[in-house]
């Protein structure tokens, strides 16, 4: 059975998002560290600056614009940076900070030591949590419960740039009620600033994919060269095998998971829009080969020239009929049988000997 699989063709320009870290150091760093972009809750509200705290190398950093924002937290930049809490100040060295992307970071640690205020760090959800009144922290405890509890690694979408199927744009994921049962309840917030929730059953098909998991989708598959699976794509405009490159992997939320930037040798471009209902990175991957068959399998330029124009020979090896018409419907090894939809082929010293 062949996927859906809608194509646009386009003259649009490569856009990519391919995303890399860098800095330099005010602050004194760990020697390359590994950096995980961390959500951050103050009193229970999600704080959307585009500066992010941090996990390197197994410690959890804020950065100084974010603990600014957190009541009673203040800061002197006339001589380095000195913070100031209810409990103390600290001084910005090597010793309780970290530089990323030319901003200062200090250590949770030390914010929990100078401040009024206590925390939580939720490795699921990946994201930190602050608190300095006990409304704060009853609305911070009942998210983390709620994160506690939720499947897989739904935890983390918490706090997190999302896109949702069936909605335009992006939205960021505000919290999360969940006790359990069949249902998810996520409070997200549009791009636009419109507050709005997403009852989303435990089971059943994905809603909803992180904005981190786009960029990586990006950076695995941004400019392969790859060989068209036609099998599976109904309606194709590409040869069967035919070279292609891949330009990008962008949102879609509005049709379905994601829609893959396609171009042919002869510089034309297409959208190519994945089933909502299926794993992306899997689904991509079966779109695709990124092993030229022929090279691999020392096909020959009849059974090639069969294979694109997806024609089955005798001759052919197994590998070959498949290259041309994809997963059989049924197999009888001990017959050698392949059968797809009304026609049988019948292999004998793994050749096809026979069609009927």
């Amino acid at each position: 059975m062949k996927k859906t699989l809608a194509l646009l063709l386009t003259a649009l320009l490569l856009v990519t998002g391919v995303f890399l870290p860098y800095g330099t150091g005010q602050a004194a760093a760990a020697k390359a560290p590994v950096y995980t972009e961390l959500a951050t809750f103050i009193d229970g509200k999600l704080q959307t600056s585009p500066v992010k705290s941090l996990l390197a190398n197994g410690s959890t950093y804020i950065p100084v614009k974010l603990a600014q924002q957190i009541p009673g937290i203040t800061a002197d930049t006339s001589a380095g940076v000195t913070l100031t809490g209810g409990k103390g100040a600290a001084k910005l060295d090597a010793t309780n900070s970290i530089l990323y992307k030319n901003s200062n970071y200090v250590s949770f640690k030390t914010l929990l030591k100078i401040g009024n205020l206590e925390g939580k760090y939720a490795s699921s959800a990946e994201a930190i949590f602050l608190w300095t009144t006990e409304e704060g922290k009853t609305k911070s405890n009942a998210t983390l419960s709620s994160i506690s509890k939720l499947p897989g690694t739904m935890g983390l979408a918490v706090g997190k740039k999302v896109y949702v199927f069936g909605f335009p744009d992006y939205s960021w994921v505000l919290d999360v009620d969940y006790d359990g049962g069949s249902t998810m309840v996520f409070t997200l917030q549009h791009m636009d600033g419109t507050i709005w929730t997403l009852d989303d059953p435990v089971y059943g098909t994905e809603s909803l994919y992180t904005d981190a998991y786009l960029q990586g989708l990006k950076s695995t598959y941004y400019g392969l060269t790859a060989w068209v699976n036609n099998s599976i794509i109904e309606d194709s405009p590409f040869t069967n095998m035919e070279k292609v490159t891949l330009l990008n992997v962008l949102p879609d939320p509005d049709h379905s998971a994601v829609k893959v930037q396609v171009r042919r040798a002869n510089g034309e471009e297409f959208y190519m829009t994945t089933d909502p209902e299926g794993d992306i990175e899997e689904e991509i991957d079966q779109y695709f080969y990124f092993k030229n068959p022929r090279t691999v399998y020392k096909i020959s330029d009849k059974m090639w020239k069969a294979i694109q124009e997806e024609r089955v020979v005798v001759g052919m090896s197994f590998e070959e009929v498949y290259f041309a018409w994809g997963e059989p419907d049924r197999t009888n090894d001990s017959l050698g049988l392949v059968v797809y939809g009304n026609t049988y082929l019948y292999f004998r010293n793994d050749k096809l000997a026979t069609i009927l």
